[in-house]
């Protein structure tokens, strides 16, 4: 079965029955067989009760699939109500969806468009959400977030759209948010935030891949929180109100940011913020991106700010990323604010306070820039050392070290 059978809705039937009802899933036991499954659970050692129970996400998830695998059970979001292109609201098919499906279901969105009409949660753990060709548009400036607060839920696919009014800055005014450990959002397309398009906010083991983000009020990606274990690659972001994307930790998070590697994006169009910033955070790595068409700022900041009470900053490699067209004269004029007179990789410590310990040591290597307006580096804080380690993901296939 390919993607277009799926999205004609040749599931089998036997999956479309209602909330409750029809007959088992395929591989579910029957009532009675399942008590008495339960009562031989008991009578085993602990160990092999513990080794019945699911895993815990991983914390280097991989892709998803370009399409459902055969072997997992899929659902579409019409079984529980949603009708796309109508004028109805879908947030409770969503909720609804929820209660039925379980750890490792598909939830299909059907080609068209979805309503959102304030902010929702998806916290059943393992889930896909899948559904290239469908959008789910959020009518509410102030109340549009999708959360994703359940350990290894992945979404792939969708777009998703918000009507927006102004800046704003609550985790409800993102359009994305990642809270949970072993999440995935792959080929998403996010068009519009009255905050952060995509708001990493203490999630584990996090991936976003493929995505494109345009039209935010505030950064295109943010992470923040005490996030740790992440990989942000191959994403392209334009046009955001402020950082392009960021790694900030604040002294009132629970822990800095850790072992971040965000490498081979391209992000352009930056009119206010910086095209990549580590404002705060430990182990973080940047490498093979390219930033181009930032206008005020620079393109890559690796800073503490005492105005906005972050924390220091250690162990970051900058490598192999391209820089164009930094801070030009010529494109002054539609910039939305004063030049801050950045240099293209700037490296500083901010009105911080006595005894903040700043930036510490730092990589730098092999980042051409061209046709830009501003020095190449200014290193205001910090030391150069070959050795600083940048991300530390304990995986084999993606660490840095």
């Amino acid at each position: 079965m390919d993607a277009r059978d799926l999205m004609r809705g040749s599931v089998s039937q036997t999956r479309n029955h209602p909330i409750g009802t029809g007959p088992p899933r395929r591989g579910e036991a029957s009532p009675g067989l399942a008590a008495a499954l339960l009562l031989c659970c008991s009578l085993l050692p602990c160990d092999a009760q513990a080794a019945s129970l699911p895993l815990p996400p991983s914390l280097c998830p991989a892709a998803v699939p370009a399409q459902p695998p055969a072997a997992v059970q899929v659902w579409r979001i019409s079984d529980f109500g949603a009708v796309p292109d109508d004028d109805l609201p879908d947030d409770e098919a969503l909720r609804r969806a929820q209660a039925t499906l379980r750890p490792g279901d598909w939830l299909v969105f059907p080609p068209g468009r979805y309503l959102q009409a304030g902010s929702v949660a998806i916290d059943r753990p393992g889930l896909t959400l899948w559904g290239p060709g469908a959008t789910l548009q959020a009518l509410d400036p102030a109340d549009h977030a999708l959360l994703l607060q359940a350990d290894g839920v992945r979404l792939a696919g969708l777009t998703l759209t918000a009507r927006t009014d102004r800046r704003r800055d609550a985790p409800a005014q993102s359009r994305l948010v990642l809270q949970g450990a072993g999440q995935v959002v792959q080929q998403v397309r996010i068009e519009g935030a009255g905050a952060a398009g995509i708001l990493v906010l203490g999630a584990r083991g996090f991936l976003l891949s493929g995505n494109r983000i345009s039209a935010t009020l505030a950064d295109g990606i943010h992470v923040s929180g005490g996030s740790r274990q992440g990989r942000i690659e191959n994403n392209q972001v334009n046009d955001a109100g402020d950082d392009l994307i960021a790694v900030v930790s604040y002294e009132h998070d629970p822990a800095p940011v850790q072992d971040i590697l965000v490498r081979g994006n391209r992000v352009a169009g930056g009119r206010w913020g910086r095209g990549l910033a580590v404002v705060g955070g430990e182990r973080i790595t940047l490498e093979d991106n390219t930033v181009s068409d930032v206008l005020r700022a620079a393109g890559i900041l690796v800073a503490q700010e005492g105005p906005w009470r972050t924390r220091s900053v250690d162990q970051v490699r900058i490598e192999r990323n391209r820089l164009m067209r930094i801070g030009r004269p010529q494109d002054a004029a539609r910039a939305a604010g004063a030049p801050t007179g950045h240099a293209a990789i700037e490296v500083h410590r901010h009105e911080t306070p006595p005894g903040a310990a700043g930036i510490g040591r730092l990589h730098i290597g092999h980042n051409p820039v061209e046709d830009s307006g501003v020095p190449a580096l200014r290193l205001r804080d910090g030391r150069l050392d070959a050795g600083a380690s940048g991300a530390r993901l304990d995986c084999p296939a993606f660490s840095t070290r």
